[in-house]
């Protein structure tokens, strides 16, 4: 038998998609992808409109963006990014930043969401953080073009733990990780804010409803699919339900997928094929993904990792959410909320 890749360790047949729990008229939106070449990028739109995914805001470099909204014309909008290759404390990387942040807000691109990537290990490796005056520089001007903002904070929580990326303890506990972002929340109330992958805090959704509670500006999306799928079948997965209808109106449909030329077809419709198992079925079984970090649901409360995930396999738990909160997350609040 031919290995089975890790977007299918179950053999699925991805062509064969799951009938929708609802129709989303106009079509699902997918609010956090990665994109460049568009030669490249058709291969993931073809397995999006496969799934019901009509359009899309994405991170895509600067130098491939004009052709790709004339070539997709009216399906994306874009998310301004920096050149991350040359991404230092540096003048010039900052002078560079600018530049683009004026070229993605002029026609065609008309963006008015930035992304900031505050991750741990970005931190370390530009050197440089949200509270960094040259950030700041960059923030300020953001904000006078129209802008609003979107960050990606922390990682996955079994990263601070164990053997984890973070476990040395030189980039802080998981929950010092968003006192950062409070900061520039506090600093821009006027503006929405998008917190990528669930805010980063899926894991602990008490500190998440707290921060939905204190700013109204802020709001979330879906994305990163091994991560929040690991994070809803770690934990209570009723909470976690109740949390979201909760908070309906706050989240966003995303994927995290990235356009690349070692990626098919398949590897893009497994994200899509997760994520209608997770929203809108009380599906109980293993994913088809392969995660490396399935089993490290470590709980320092008790200094065990989670016995529900501890043999290693990925989970994939459904939460069949109410139709009427899956229009609102799939489509509804990207009207509602983003630029």
């Amino acid at each position: 038998m031919p290995e089975l890749p890790p977007h299918n360790r179950l053999g699925l047949n991805y062509r064969k998609v799951p009938a929708r729990k609802v129709i989303i008229d106009g079509g699902i939106i997918d609010a956090h992808n990665h994109t460049r070449d568009p030669a490249l990028t058709q291969i993931m739109v073809d397995a999006a409109n496969a799934y019901g995914i009509s359009s899309f805001y994405t991170m895509c470099p600067l130098e491939h963006a004009p052709a790709l909204a004339e070539k997709f014309a009216g399906k994306f909008k874009f998310i301004a990014i920096p050149d991350w290759k040359s991404a230092t404390a540096s003048e010039a990387f900052i002078t560079d930043w600018l530049k683009r942040l004026d070229a993605f807000a002029a026609p065609p691109l008309n963006s008015r969401l930035i992304k900031f990537h505050m991750a741990p290990g970005t931190q370390k490796r530009w050197g440089i953080n949200l509270d960094h005056p040259l950030i700041q520089r960059v923030a300020d001007h953001a904000y006078k073009l129209g802008y609003h903002f979107m960050s990606h904070f922390a990682d996955p929580k079994a990263w601070f733990y164990g053997t984890g990326n973070y476990a040395d303890g030189s980039f802080g506990s998981f929950d010092s990780q968003f006192a950062m972002l409070e900061r520039f929340l506090e600093k821009y109330p006027d503006r929405i804010h998008l917190g990528a992958h669930m805010g980063g805090s899926l894991e602990n959704i008490d500190a998440l409803a707290k921060r939905f509670d204190k700013f109204p500006h802020y709001v979330v999306d879906t994305s990163a699919t091994k991560w929040i799928v690991r994070a809803v079948a770690e934990q209570s997965v009723q909470a976690v339900k109740d949390f979201i209808i909760h908070y309906q109106d706050r989240i966003i449909f995303g994927s995290d997928l990235v356009v690349g030329d070692k990626y098919d077809w398949d590897h893009y419709a497994s994200r899509y094929w997760v994520h209608q198992k997770l929203w809108e079925e009380d599906y109980r079984d293993q994913s088809p993904i392969d995660d490396p970090d399935a089993g490290k649901g470590f709980d320092p409360a008790t200094g065990t990792f989670d016995a529900k995930n501890s043999d290693g396999v990925p989970r994939l738990v459904g939460l069949d959410l109410p139709n009427e909160v899956l229009v609102k997350i799939y489509r509804g609040n990207a009207l509602r909320w983003l630029p």
